[in-house]
This record gives structure tokens, C-alpha cells and sequence, in this order.
């Protein structure tokens, strides 16, 4: 990587935190501003701000206090730097991938807090990419998805603190999960069901939050694959074990476009693993492992997208 680029990456990192820092600086700050009528030979101040589509106003006699002055000049302060920082943040975006460089952020503050997780989901595959040399489309998506396997076996750690600064709040979904969120992204915590049609959130103490129970993801956890960076350590599923989850869970999908994504983004997996003799035999040898009806379901999809790869076997 340049050491241009780096600086980049690293500048947008602290924009990010800087534009956390005031808007939670500017919640509790007085809105709007002072304005002064002048009635006879006295003058009568007044502020006034803005609730969606309505102007408020109420009055301040004949003077403002020090401190509601204070407070509402240290909010325009503010919101100037944050016009700034923005401004900043837009020519940057336009040099680097903004979304990869905010999700490697991501992945890092949760490894560096010590949390034992997977990084699964659609931001796992361009690290095979750039890490295992499969030829893999880049993904762009909001969602940013993490596997947790209970019993729970890493460190504690309070996960909403460790994401505040990065801007993100906290979510309740409707099966009582949660998740976390700050405009651009949706960090989800998974963990493999228990039991078929265990669907309720599953609580995970040590990390203060619920997390959502699916079928099929202990695939995902059977052999993970450590990505050491310079000053933290993250897993991801290993590629074959990925492939064939995809197929699975593409049966349940009621939408057929992501059904389609699914089942293309383990195509891609699979030509990238069929050229890697290594790593081929490990994927038959993985998917023979594998309950009957799962494997025959898994093979005819192969068949049908990747015709080519069981054909070293004949």
C-alpha cells in the first residue's frame, strides 16, 4: 500500500471519530440561535430554532444568560467543524474505497477489544481476495456480519462502548437481537441455532448484546482461517465451507434475486477453489463430511454452476 493511500485511509478514520465526537458533543448543546427586538427604548431578546418544518420561538427577556450564549456559540463552533469535516470526508471518499476502509475499522476495534468472533457475510470475501488469491467480485453492501459461537469462550467486552466512537448506536430488531448502526453501516452479531426453529434472540452476557440463531452457520466455524494484520488478528470462514453455506441457505431464500446472489457468490468461490489443487481436495474431502441430504442438494447445485468441478474426479 502507498503511503499516500495509508495516509488517507488513516485521515478518513479520524474524521469518522472526530464527526462521532461532536455530534454527541451537539446533543446536548441549546439549538438555534439569539435574535433582539428593539420595542420603544428596550430591547427584548428572543431565541429561536428550528423542529422539523415549524420555527419555535420563545422569549429571553431583556438578556440572554451567559449561559445559553455559551452553549449555543459553542454549537455553531461545532457545526462549522463538522461542515468542514465533511467537506474533508467527501474529497477523500473520491481517492479510496471508503466502505472497505470503514469495515477493516470495524473488524479491527472488535479484534482489539478482544472479540472472539468469525467475519462472515459478504465483507469476508474480498479478504479471500486479497489474502487467499481467488478471483472474487468486490462486494458493496451496508451489512457487516459477525459469528459468535456459544458457548461464548473470548474475552468480555462491552461492544456498544467500543463502536460509540466510531458513531455507531445501538438497535433492537423484532426477534429481540440487537444490532448497531451509524448511517452507512449495520454490524449484526449471528450464532449458530440450536435446535430447528430456535428463533428467538440468544443473549451473550460477556459482549452485552443478542444475537440472532440461523441453521447451517457451524459450518462456518469448522476451521476458520486466521488473518493476521500488523497490530490485530481476525478469522473468516474457511472458502470451500462458505461455498457450500451459500448453497444451502439460497433453498430458504423467498426473494429470488438474493437466492441468485447466493448461489453466484458461491460459484465464484468454487472456480477460485477448483484452481487451487489444495485447497479442492480439502472442499470434497469437507463436503463428504457433510449430512446426505445436505451433500446431494450442494452437488446438483455445483453441477449446475460449476460443471467443471468434480471434473478432475473422472
Amino acid at each position: 500500500m502507498s503511503i499516500v493511500k495509508k495516509s488517507l485511509q488513516e485521515n478518513y478514520i479520524y474524521f469518522i471519530k472526530e464527526l462521532a465526537r461532536i455530534n454527541e458533543e451537539i446533543k446536548d448543546l441549546p439549538a438555534g440561535n439569539i435574535s433582539a427586538k428593539k420595542i420603544g427604548q428596550s430591547t427584548y431578546y428572543y431565541r429561536q430554532w428550528r423542529e422539523g418544518k415549524k420555527v419555535k420561538s420563545v422569549s429571553l427577556g431583556g438578556a440572554p444568560s451567559s449561559e445559553l450564549l455559551e452553549g449555543i456559540n459553542k454549537r455553531l463552533n461545532l457545526e462549522r467543524q463538522k461542515k468542514e469535516i465533511l467537506a474533508n470526508m467527501h474529497v477523500i471518499s473520491r481517492a479510496i474505497n471508503i466502505q472497505r476502509v470503514t469495515a477493516e475499522e470495524i473488524i479491527k476495534i472488535l479484534a482489539q477489544h478482544g472479540v472472539k468472533s468469525i467475519l462472515i457475510g459478504s465483507y469476508c470475501m474480498p479478504v479471500m481476495r486479497d489474502e487467499l488469491g481467488l478471483s472474487l467480485p468486490t462486494i458493496k453492501t451496508q451489512d457487516i456480519d459477525f459469528l459468535v459461537n456459544l458457548p461464548y469462550r473470548g474475552k468480555e467486552a462491552d461492544v456498544e462502548s467500543a463502536l460509540k466512537p466510531m458513531g455507531f448506536s445501538i438497535g433492537f430488531a423484532p426477534d429481540g437481537s440487537t444490532y448497531f448502526t451509524n448511517g452507512m453501516f449495520k454490524i449484526e452479531f449471528l450464532t449458530p441455532e440450536k435446535g430447528r426453529h430456535s428463533d428467538k434472540a440468544v443473549s451473550i452476557r460477556p459482549l452485552k448484546i443478542r444475537a440472532t440463531p440461523l441453521r447451517y452457520l457451524q459450518m462456518l466455524s469448522e476451521q476458520p482461517l486466521k488473518m493476521m494484520k500488523e497490530d490485530y488478528v481476525f478469522f473468516i470462514p474457511n472458502p470451500w465451507a462458505l461455498a457450500f453455506h451459500k448453497i444451502l441457505i439460497s433453498q430458504n431464500r423467498k426473494a429470488e434475486d438474493k437466492k441468485e446472489k447466493d448461489l453466484l457468490q458461491a460459484a465464484g468461490l468454487l472456480r477460485g477453489i477448483r484452481k487451487n489443487p489444495e485447497m479442492l481436495a480439502k472442499a470434497l474431502s469437507y463436503l463428504n463430511t457433510l449430512p446426505d441430504k445436505w451433500k446431494k442438494y450442494i452437488k446438483n447445485k455445483i453441477i449446475e454452476y460449476v460443471p467443471d468441478f468434480f471434473s478432475q474426479l473422472q
